[in-house]
């Protein structure tokens, strides 16, 4: 792999340029990013470039579209349905954000947390 070209992307660029000198000071060949992240290649771009959907971010806007005709790639956790809104898990101790479409969190019906399950397979996995 470490002869194969790698293209690294992050949301603003900062953590792909350290990534990006970590991976050539440990031997990989080629290794490029998308200058200025994924927020420069939007707003050049908006959804006519390469890019599909809101882009997750890691502050309280949680996303962003880049035009007003973003297709929605996101599917609800409950009834799968087309859907970009990020909600707390209604399981008070989980803190996880979930996908939830308009209509299932509207209806405040008790669901199970899949986190947990999700959290004990990673548990079991890494021992």
């Amino acid at each position: 792999m470490k002869d194969k070209p790698i293209v690294t992307y992050c949301t603003g660029g900062i953590r792909c340029e350290i990534l990006s000198v970590v991976m050539k000071n440990r031997g990989f060949k080629e290794v490029y990013q998308v200058k200025g992240g994924i927020v420069r290649y939007g707003n050049a771009f908006g959804d006519d470039g390469l890019w599909e959907g809101s882009l997750y971010t890691f502050d309280d806007r949680l996303t962003i579209d880049f035009s007003d005709h973003t297709k929605l790639i996101g599917e609800c956790a409950h009834c799968n349905g087309p859907t970009k809104e990020f909600r707390n898990c209604q399981k008070a101790e989980c803190h996880q954000l979930v996908l939830l479409c308009d209509a299932c969190y509207d209806s405040h019906l008790e669901r199970p947390c899949k986190h947990d399950r999700e959290i004990k397979r990673n548990r079991e996995l890494i021992g």
